[in-house]
């Protein structure tokens, strides 16, 4: 009898247990369910973001390549302006927001952490003077003012990625003016030592205005900035610390801070290479004075009148018998009725863009040059211009140059035979 009444106790309270066991892997697995339901919900939203941002993004550079490209092609056709304070001012402004706009692009896709960095020659003296130029405005409507010392000893010529360093220097000095009221702001450019060809510079910053506290320090400096604090200031909120120190790691740079009880001092330490030669000069030359002979034929192809404005120009210039033309269709026509040396094909155009309309082209012509204009990252596109059949691509902006060098790399020309 003992046996069967442990028997019963023990079965009842097996059986008690698969039934909670039963309950809690139910509510398990709703839980579960719903955190992936949730985890879905917060990627797709997560996508929708990135694809937004992408959107706003090249709707922003859309209009501000053909901005740049009448810039340059002004300093071109009016030798006068070329040396002009505030042409050089509004340009230095265009590639400022250009590589502001791309590197916003660039932390979108947080999941990257490669930065793609140029190596070209520039004048570094240009550039910060260029700097200083483009934040007159803010000083002319404050009570403080921007004082500027370049160090003599430093070779003007400079290899390295001026894109990045003046977007850095932007925002340093921009935010010491942003949080100095009737002060000065200094910004120094020195020599720290020279190794051959290498020079350790120190662009530093440094203000007297007002104590920045230490919650204004974590409100400027952290991840996201408190839009709300910033709106009274008359320079906006700049980019924040993770970015800025993100760019100065990927030109191999460092930030050094120091906070006072007087103001912070700021200084950007980056080696940059001297310029062996003045390649600028050499390009310039190289595709000038072309004899009336070598007249070759150009079909533009690009939705924005503005960007088929500035290519028409710079080739006509260059002696090109150029066709502009709005939209895939048309270039498709107009390639089966006439012989191109060259065409330049825009990717992004609404109805057929300029891949579809590469790919039937190259359905009845397989020889003529199509090299795509595109203002997208081309890591994204790469695969399917290859499968298209385009010969190669430029990134928008591109001055005259660039677009030059890379033409008469397809067509035929004495100078790359």
């Amino acid at each position: 009898m003992t046996f069967y009444i442990i028997g019963g106790i023990l079965l009842a309270i097996i059986l008690f247990l698969w039934i909670r066991y039963r309950d809690i892997k139910g509510k398990l697995d709703q839980k579960n369910s719903e955190l992936h339901s949730l985890h879905q919900q917060t990627q797709e939203q997560f996508q929708l973001q990135q694809d937004f941002i992408s959107a706003i993004s090249q709707e922003l550079r859309m209009p501000l390549y053909g901005i740049m490209g009448l810039i340059n092609l002004l300093a071109e056709e009016h030798s006068e302006l070329k040396n002009d304070k505030k042409l050089k001012s509004l340009k230095f402004s265009g590639d400022y927001l250009l590589s502001l706009i791309n590197n916003v692009l660039q932390v979108n896709y947080i999941d990257s952490e490669e930065i793609a960095v140029k190596n070209i020659p520039f004048d570094l003296k240009e550039v910060t003077q260029n700097l200083i130029n483009s934040l007159s405005y803010a000083t002319e409507n404050s009570d403080n003012k921007l004082h500027y010392k370049f160090d003599s000893q430093i070779d003007q010529k400079m290899n390295g990625d001026p894109a990045i360093l003046s977007q850095i220097l932007m925002n340093l000095v921009s935010n010491a003016l942003r949080f100095t009221k009737n002060g000065n702001v200094y910004f120094a450019v020195n020599l720290m030592k020279q190794k051959e060809n290498t020079l350790t510079i120190s662009f530093k910053i440094n203000h007297d205005g007002y104590e920045v506290s230490k919650e204004d320090e974590k409100s400027i400096y952290r991840e996201f900035i408190n839009i709300k604090k910033t709106e009274i200031s008359y320079l906006g909120t700049g980019l924040n610390a993770t970015i800025v120190n993100r760019l100065a790691k990927a030109i191999q740079g460092d930030i050094i801070q120091n906070h006072t009880s007087t103001g912070s001092e700021y200084a950007l330490i980056v080696d940059l290479e001297i310029t062996k030669t003045d390649t600028t000069k050499k390009n310039k030359d190289l595709y000038t004075n072309l004899p009336a002979a070598s007249k070759y034929k150009a079909l533009i192809v690009d939705d924005n009148k503005l960007n088929l404005l500035v290519a028409d120009k710079i080739l006509s210039n260059e002696n090109f018998d150029c066709t502009t033309v709005d939209n895939g269709f048309d270039a498709i026509d107009l390639v089966k009725e006439n012989r191109y040396d060259v065409i330049l094909m825009d990717i992004n155009m609404p109805k057929l863009n300029g891949i579809g309309t590469t790919k039937r082209i190259r359905e009845f012509n397989v020889k003529t040059p199509i090299i795509a204009l595109t203002a997208v990252d081309i890591t994204q596109l790469n695969r399917q211009i290859i499968q298209a059949g385009l010969n190669d691509y430029i990134l928008k902006p591109y001055n005259k140059n660039q677009l030059l060098e890379m033409i008469y790399k397809y067509i035929e020309n004495p100078m790359h035979n």
